[in-house]
């Protein structure tokens, strides 16, 4: 890859060439919005494609994402976190702040404030070349559209954004680490009585159920809905973790949780 990491120019999307989807891909993907019940779908093609071809211009030297086709961009980042903006809108009002921890190429954030304009979306990552990617992405949106990115880890969002420190309605994470461990920067970042919202893979069953389970009772969180789905009939099942933020003991700074 080229490094371009120290150029600011090579993290605009106009830097690079806009990318059409072909036309089979797109009606899969309309396919796969209707099965979800997601409406107003082809207005959005136009911005879905701008922030498609900015992914793939950056990615060429800077590592976000190995799916590069247009049916698996569609597939594997839009689809996918299309199967909670139903539950993202169902547990969340307009102006409320939802936050995409550890968004890295900006997934599932950007899907869901292209749906859901009306929330305040922050897409947070620790580190600063993809946050300041996110930055440029956010640029592709509407003027009146109220969204950011910004770059800490979230447990430290005391230090950085005090602001948003235990303000969030909901926080959203996929491939991003190991769910228990996840529920600390939760706890810094939702408000009484918001939402976690994960989206994991095939293992998380097997693997991190049953610690995410006990973290969250440590953590006092309840456990609201372990959900499976397919993004067709050909992938494997996936599950949405869904978990709430209830009142009780502050997480001390620095304290080390053995789940």
């Amino acid at each position: 890859m080229t490094d371009n990491k120290h150029d600011p120019d090579a993290f605009r999307p106009d830097h690079y060439p806009l990318l059409s989807f072909p036309e089979p891909a797109w009606q899969w993907f309309r396919q796969a919005c209707q099965d979800l019940e997601i409406d107003s779908i082809d207005d959005k093609r136009p911005l879905l494609e701008r922030f498609y071809s900015h992914l793939l211009g950056v990615n060429t030297w800077l590592n976000l994402t190995r799916l590069t086709s247009a049916e698996q961009y569609l597939k594997f980042h839009v689809v996918d976190a299309l199967t909670v903006l139903n539950l993202v809108h169902e547990l969340s009002a307009p102006g409320d702040i939802v936050l995409d921890l550890g968004s890295g190429g900006g997934y599932p954030g950007l899907p869901l404030l292209t749906w859901l304009p009306d929330r305040h979306f922050v897409l947070l990552d620790s580190r600063r070349n993809k946050a300041t990617f996110l930055q440029q992405t956010l640029t592709l949106l509407p003027d009146t559209q109220k969204a950011e990115a910004d770059c800490f880890r979230g447990r430290e969002v005391g230090a950085y954004r005090p602001d948003l420190y235990q303000n969030c309605s909901i926080v959203t994470a996929r491939a991003v680490g190991k769910a228990a461990e996840l529920l600390l920067d939760a706890t810094e970042l939702l408000r009484n009585g918001g939402y976690l919202i994960l989206l994991k893979g095939p293992n998380f069953i097997t693997d991190e159920s049953d610690e995410f389970d006990r973290a969250c009772q440590k953590l006092n969180f309840a456990l609201q809905d372990i959900h499976p789905i397919a993004l067709d009939e050909n992938d494997p099942d996936r599950y949405v973790v869904v978990c709430k933020r209830m009142a009780g003991r502050k997480n001390k700074a620095g304290h080390k949780y053995k789940f």
